[in-house]
């Protein structure tokens, strides 16, 4: 079995500091991982309607099996929206740095940065 490393795995104790480091050093890259992270956030979200709108038998589902399921379907959303993606994160960053183009303002009056 391959080692795993702790950026592929759903929860990353790490992943806000690393974050932060990268913003410090390369703000672009920053802004294309926060945008991975949000279209990871959205997919998730997905899939947590779609499984709550399921007509699935309760007679096998326990608080472990929904526990599980819940962690799987985290991994599976790592997994897809890693690399390219669903193409979301792309099209999010180009809105970023269109409204910067556009000097739009964030509400507290600073600009936006991308």
């Amino acid at each position: 079995m391959n080692a795993i490393e702790a950026s592929q795995l759903a929860i990353d104790p790490q992943g806000l500091g690393d974050l932060k480091r990268l913003a410090g050093k390369d703000e672009a890259k920053a802004l294309h991982k926060v945008a991975q992270q949000f279209e990871a956030l959205l997919l998730d979200q997905v899939m947590k309607s779609m499984r709550k709108a399921s007509f699935g038998d309760d007679l096998f589902q326990s608080d472990a099996t929904r526990a599980f399921r819940s962690m799987l379907d985290e991994q599976y959303v790592q997994n897809l929206t890693r690399g390219r993606g669903l193409g979301l994160a792309d099209i999010i960053v180009e809105q970023v740095r269109h409204a910067k183009d556009l000097g739009v303002k964030k509400p507290g009056g600073e600009a936006v940065k991308a």
